[in-house]
């Protein structure tokens, strides 16, 4: 095919999208280059200058629509795509009815995508007597260094579920997840609330860009995102 914006849409056809490079992905969703750029080289300075999809994911429209050949459309239709990306990867996990609560680690990976908020949200997950999910709800959004949180709203949502125990999860957007004096005294009022409700708190986590601090371990862990 002599055209060779079309090359990587004939190579997903034959070959599938995993068969795809990061760079040949782009260049299928941006669909055209302008007079200046190809749709190639384009795709080629955008992966260099983010280097992975998780920071360009987080890149403003404005920034990515600087790098020549995007434009403010094209940076518009890229930030939907990776959206959806986003969300399928996480809906796909939490309809995983198997899904266990077993360790912090597995709390980390469940709630991941809580990473990227800019705000602080606190998020209550119900599990049953296995430590399966029953369901999860952020119940508060706060600002960028402060949560709203009230027991009564993570109790509500744990009896609706008939819930045995639940896992707290907030994250930092400051990226460091060292627990705050607020955190320690939330984390204090669900375990005595919890064990008036007869409803344990097995954890509480506090997400940080690649760590997390878990209430039940009393530290915190590195991970590798």
């Amino acid at each position: 095919m002599n055209d060779e914006h079309q090359l990587p849409r004939e190579k997903l056809e034959t070959q599938g999208a995993q068969a795809l490079s990061d760079e040949e992905l782009i260049a299928v969703i941006l669909r055209s280059g302008t007079k200046n750029a190809s749709v190639f080289k384009a795709s080629r300075d955008l992966m260099e200058r983010y280097k992975d999809l998780i920071t360009l994911a987080d890149a403003g429209i404005s920034d990515i629509a600087s790098v020549q050949g995007i434009g403010r459309v094209r940076a518009i239709n890229l930030k939907a795509s990776l959206e959806i990306g986003k969300r399928y990867h996480l809906q796909k996990k939490k309809a995983d009815t198997h899904y266990k609560m077993d360790s912090p680690d597995s709390v980390y990976t469940f709630s991941e995508e809580m990473i990227h908020y800019d705000k602080e949200v606190v998020r209550v997950i119900c599990l049953d007597s296995k430590l399966k999910v029953l369901g999860y709800e952020d119940i508060s959004m706060g600002t960028v260094n402060h949560s709203l949180a009230h027991p009564r709203d993570i109790f509500r949502y744990a009896i609706r579920s008939n819930a045995v125990s639940i896992i707290l999860v907030h994250n930092h957007p400051s990226g460091d997840p060292t627990p705050s004096k607020d955190d320690r005294d939330l984390t204090e009022k669900i375990k005595q609330g919890g064990e008036l409700l007869n409803i344990r708190m097995n954890d509480h986590l506090i997400m940080g860009k690649s760590s997390y601090y878990s209430f039940s371990l009393s530290r915190m862990v590195e991970m590798n995102v």
